[in-house]
């Protein structure tokens, strides 16, 4: 009896040593291998929580994984070390329910969500044009297919919108290597590479307009073209500058070569609405639906002395006319003669704004700034009654009284003055009268 009750009295004695040096605890069990110990399922699950979050982050999401976690209860010695979020993660393997967005058919990018994506998207829009009281946008399509799909992708693939859009931003780029050529310049090699002078001037570092190359030289191409193009449709309403025109009167009281501003000019104002059709950042179409004119325009009256100097009609390539080169390489896109019920007193090259112009021929420069219509103009003066002038220039390189030589960069392409889009106006003056550009240049 006394035996008895020792051994329930040892037995009760080794049960509280069991539990004082034991504790409830959880095996972590990662696709059937025990990986670690935890205090309890509970806080497994939730160091499971905080890993997946933190693998997430970096593209505000919560990661997921596919492995098979299981946890299996049991006591365990008090002296066990539980497992770390840095072990738990290097058992694992992560993704994120992300997209993926292909252009005509290419994947350009993982992104986090389709609400990243949309992001992206419209941000590469508002980079063009944002909708505001002014511009009424109709219409926003991408010319080319744009597909966004579901994935499953790992964390370091996924792309950030900042990233992804600075991709767009630059475009996709060709580098090529162009040998240079028998009286190349900067400016032609621009034009037979479709480029703009301070492209290819951009792609050579150090390079400027008055570096010189030579024939065998090797330079640096690069071409960009949109991954891209966002065609936009909409109407907007914006204040314009109506240029002043100049009239001309002669007074034999003034000296010869002589004249004098009598009356100032001033610009007006028109408010102009028009429908248009965008692609990225080129109007391609546009439409004049509404014109008010909000001030009108005062002309400039200039007085000049008589024209005493006779000098004979000169044909191409002989006479007083010196040996003219193209000024600009841009195709004509409006000749001399009559418009409409307006003459043209020139020859117009379609081009893009900033590319470089020349001197048609030597000569001096004898008047560099605004005139009405022309905008920024260039009058360069070759003798014998021979002048060239060149209009609506966005800069002016030169200056009053300033020689300049054949095919010297004189100006930059621009839209100022009464113009309807980057383009070369240019003129060939004889004895005061325009002449047709087209006898004396091709």
């Amino acid at each position: 009896m006394i035996g008895g009750a020792l051994a329930v009295l040892l037995a009760l004695g080794g049960g509280g040593y069991y539990l004082n040096t034991t504790a409830p605890a959880a095996y972590v069990v990662i696709n059937g291998e025990t990986v670690g110990i935890v205090e309890s399922v509970n806080n497994g699950e939730k160091l499971l929580e905080q890993v997946l979050e933190e693998e997430g982050a970096p593209v505000g999401e919560v990661a997921k994984t596919h492995d098979q976690i299981e946890y299996t209860t049991a006591r365990i010695d008090n002296g066990y070390t539980p497992l770390t979020k840095e072990e738990l993660k290097g058992k694992l393997s992560f993704f994120i329910e992300a997209v993926e967005l292909k252009i005509a058919d290419h994947p350009m990018f993982t992104l986090a969500s389709q609400a990243e994506a949309d992001k992206l998207l419209k941000a590469y829009e508002e980079m063009y044009v944002k909708e505001d009281e002014n511009n009424k946008l109709t219409a926003v399509t991408f010319e080319e297919e744009v597909e966004i799909q579901d994935v499953e992708a790992l964390p370091e693939a996924i792309t950030t919108v900042a990233e992804a859009l600075e991709v767009l931003k630059q475009g996709n780029v060709q580098k090529e290597e162009y040998v240079v050529e028998e009286n190349d310049s900067w400016w032609l090699i621009a034009r037979k590479n479709d480029l703009k002078t301070v492209e290819v001037l951009a792609a050579n570092p150090g390079a400027t307009l008055d570096t010189i190359i030579k024939p065998g030289e090797k330079i640096a191409i690069e071409k960009v073209s949109p991954y891209l193009t966002v065609v936009f449709e909409g109407t907007k309403t914006a204040t314009e500058t109506i240029p002043f025109d100049v009239e001309t009167k002669v007074d034999n009281k003034l000296a010869s070569g002589t004249s004098k501003v009598t009356k100032a000019g001033a610009d007006g104002e028109k408010v102009v609405t028009y429908s248009y059709v965008q692609k990225n950042d080129k109007i391609v179409t546009k439409t004049i639906v509404d014109e008010k004119v909000t001030k009108e325009a005062v002309s400039q009256v200039v007085t000049k002395g008589p024209q005493r100097v006779q000098v004979a009609s000169a044909s191409r390539g002989s006479g007083l006319v010196p040996a003219l080169v193209r000024p600009y390489g841009g195709y004509v896109s409006s000749y001399y003669g009559y418009r409409g019920s307006e003459f043209h007193t020139g020859i117009d090259y379609a081009g893009s704004s900033g590319d470089p112009f020349v001197a048609a021929a030597a000569g001096t420069v004898v008047a560099a700034g605004r005139q009405g219509n022309y905008g920024n103009c260039i009058l360069v003066d070759h003798g014998n009654g021979i002048q060239t002038r060149y209009a609506h220039a966005s800069k002016i390189l030169v200056k009053v009284g300033q020689s300049v030589s054949q095919g010297e960069t004189i100006g930059l392409v621009g839209s100022t003055g009464r113009s309807t889009g980057s383009h070369l106006h240019f003129e060939i003056i004889v004895n005061g009268d325009t002449v047709n550009p087209a006898n004396y240049v091709r």
